[in-house]
């Protein structure tokens, strides 16, 4: 997943005329770090993506994108886990309706993301 977002991550360095070490300070990241983000072996954090959003003037979404997918394949998977009922069924009025829309939502989703794929 994000093995494009550090080809796109070392390119946008480059032609911004910046060196690692630029990064290491603006990032607050040590040497290590940043090298693991731009060879894709360490996914960038929240506050690193809107950091380097900044910086290069870019939205990097094919992240964003990768890690929705994530979460909607996690959720999915784990959806059918959930009890019957709650423990607190007075307090959970909503839940019905809030599982089976989330259920309707993530197959939906995932038959979309599948057959593009």
């Amino acid at each position: 997943m994000f093995t494009q977002f550090a080809h796109d991550l070392c390119a946008a360095r480059r032609k911004a005329g910046l060196s690692q070490q630029d990064l290491c300070i603006l990032l607050e990241l040590g040497s290590k770090d940043v090298a693991a983000l731009e060879t894709g072996a360490m996914p960038p954090t929240i506050e690193q993506m809107c950091r380097l959003s900044i910086i290069y003037n870019r939205s990097f979404t094919q992240v964003y994108q990768g890690i929705m997918q994530s979460a909607r394949e996690a959720l999915f998977r784990n959806l059918p886990d959930l009890p019957e009922t709650a423990e607190n069924a007075g307090s959970n009025l909503n839940r019905d309706s809030t599982l089976k829309r989330l259920d309707r939502e993530l197959t939906a989703a995932l038959t979309q993301h599948h057959a593009r794929s």
